[in-house]
């Protein structure tokens, strides 16, 4: 065991590195989920123990956990029971999910996301009614809802983020996704929900400065000019990081207004603070 304190950090200076208080990185110590040992009679941290749990902090909720879960059948199961409109037991599916295991982020990108597109390709095919596909979407609202907590974090924030769908997007699911991942990175988010008028968002924007904006966009179709309107408004209010994503984005437009465009949920808070840090 290392006897000198070299460039060894103190349990306060690990703390102030994962933002959170002190005895907070105690009780993770003392659980032995942050590794350290004593040196000179205190608590001392290597920087690459703490950089590693921070990494792991970041990312345990949405990166996949390698075990035995059996997404494939989970996904087979909850679409049936989503398409019969049987709430209690799907959300008593997702519960039994989580208690085996898997973190909610992953319950959100291969459970989730893929009976929802799906659903939708169901819908699109003639399969599904929409008075179907809605009803499926509604109950997912109320799990995603019920999920929420478990992506918040505890500490100083990383900065503001706010989520949205634009004028004329009524799918919530995605960007209230979205909204939960980047409150599992550290941010502290205003979720505006659906079809929000770029005229409100102008004004809300002028009162609540932000450093991230997501737009999600589940339909395509959205003209050039939204997404080009959205990138303005977040460069009048300062540098703030744009982000496009969904399954109904339109990467050229996206790509064409300035904005930064997301494949997955998975990458969302990875990319942002890369932007972040571009800009900084």
């Amino acid at each position: 065991m290392p006897d000198g304190s070299g460039d060894l950090l103190t349990l306060q200076e690990a703390a102030e590195q994962l933002k959170v208080h002190y005895m907070t990185a105690y009780r993770w110590v003392r659980q032995g989920d942050l590794p350290a040992f004593k040196a000179g009679g205190r608590l001392r941290l290597r920087p690459s123990d703490v950089e590693r749990f921070l990494t792991q902090r970041r990312v345990d909720v949405v990166l996949p956990q390698h075990g035995r879960t059996e997404w494939p059948t989970h996904v087979d199961r909850l679409y049936d029971l989503l398409t019969d409109g049987r709430a209690v037991e799907a959300a008593q599916l997702v519960r039994k999910v989580i208690a085996d295991g898997a973190p909610a982020g992953q319950v959100y990108l291969d459970l989730l996301t893929p009976t929802l597109h799906r659903i939708g390709d169901g819908w699109e095919a003639g399969i599904l009614s929409v008075a179907a596909e809605h009803r499926a979407s509604e109950i997912c609202n109320v799990i995603v809802a019920r999920l929420s907590d478990s992506f918040r974090r505890r500490g100083p924030a990383r900065g503001t983020a706010v989520t949205f769908t634009p004028p004329g997007e009524q799918h919530a699911i995605a960007s209230a996704m979205a909204a939960d991942f980047m409150r599992a990175g550290g941010f502290d988010v205003h979720h505006l929900g659906v079809n929000v008028p770029l005229a409100d968002l102008r004004q809300f924007l002028q009162i609540v400065p932000c450093n991230v904006m997501c737009a999600s966009f589940t339909n395509t179709g959205a003209e050039a000019a939204v997404y080009a309107e959205i990138t303005r408004l977040g460069h009048d209010g300062g540098d703030t990081v744009v982000v496009f994503g969904g399954q109904g984005v339109d990467p050229d437009a996206a790509a064409s207004s300035g904005g930064a465009v997301v494949e997955s949920l998975a990458d969302l808070v990875t990319c942002v603070e890369d932007l972040v840090q571009v800009r900084a």
